[in-house]
């Protein structure tokens, strides 16, 4: 079910629809997009990225802000990112400064950007959290072992991440029919 009201799971994202939203925001928010949807981190986490968390075309998630607070992620970005990043301005440590350059940008404030710009451009049931629902997905679809998504995602058990994970009718026919 798609997500309503608050309620149900987010839709995954195609390479267009997230192109569109992008095309609603401004920079800062365009690379926050493409973090979240490049890494799988949560909006919590992103937020709270510190230019120091970029090493080497990696993205390190730091466990005190993970859901979990149990281990840190480490997720290779693509070098466009990192130079998308390398753009940001440089506040007060935070990728994604807060108000007046001070703290970090808030899980609402994202949020609610995301709601208004979903709304102008008709994309219904997408939240958030489905930059994190499309990573999962786009990774299982290109055959990525689970056991890696999992370390990618910061999930510890298999059946956390077959939740994420959206097929379509005609996927499902293809799958049968390799047994014809």
């Amino acid at each position: 079910m798609p997500k309503s009201s608050g309620n149900g799971q987010s839709i995954i994202l195609t390479p267009i629809q997230l192109h569109l939203i992008k095309q609603q925001l401004d920079f800062k928010y365009q690379v926050l997009c493409d973090l979240m949807y490049f890494t799988g981190c949560r909006v919590s986490e992103c937020v709270a990225i510190r230019r120091c968390d970029i090493v080497n075309g990696v993205v390190v998630i730091r466990k005190d802000t993970t859901k979990g607070k149990i281990s840190t992620r480490e997720i290779p970005i693509p070098p466009e990112l990192v130079k998308a990043i390398d753009k940001l301005p440089n506040e007060n440590g935070y990728l994604f400064a807060g108000r007046n350059g001070e703290g970090h940008l808030t899980r609402y404030s994202v949020d609610k950007k995301l709601r208004i710009v979903c709304k102008k451009i008709g994309l219904e049931g997408f939240s958030s959290h489905g930059f994190r629902r499309s990573f999962i997905t786009n990774l299982a679809k290109n055959n990525i072992h689970m056991k890696l998504i999992m370390k990618c995602s910061g999930h510890k058990q298999m059946s956390s991440i077959e939740r994420y994970i959206e097929t379509t009718e005609e996927e499902k026919l293809a799958a049968v029919s390799t047994l014809w």
